[in-house]
């Protein structure tokens, strides 16, 4: 694509209108270039979503667990604190 670039530059300042067999070569490279670009981040983008999904699940399932921890934590302070009233 740098080379196309300075070709139609190349052409453009040395002054008039560049052939339109250039500009049209100028115009595919660029396209090429840029598709190119685009398709790899997408590709990118894709596989952030992917991960970010990944951690999102891992995210959830260990705040559920957490839930889990506190409710049996409750749960066996209870059972204690009435072994504690009781005076066994």
């Amino acid at each position: 694509m740098l080379r196309a670039q300075r070709r139609i530059l190349a052409l453009l300042e040395a002054g008039g209108q560049a052939p339109q067999r250039d500009i049209d070569a100028y115009v595919s490279q660029v396209r090429s270039y840029f598709t190119a670009f685009e398709r790899e981040a997408r590709e990118h983008l894709t596989d952030v979503e992917k991960r970010l999904s990944h951690i999102s699940q891992l995210q959830f399932n260990l705040t559920a667990e957490r839930g889990v921890a506190l409710r049996r934590i409750e749960i066996t302070q209870g059972v204690l604190s009435a072994l504690e009233d009781m005076k066994l």
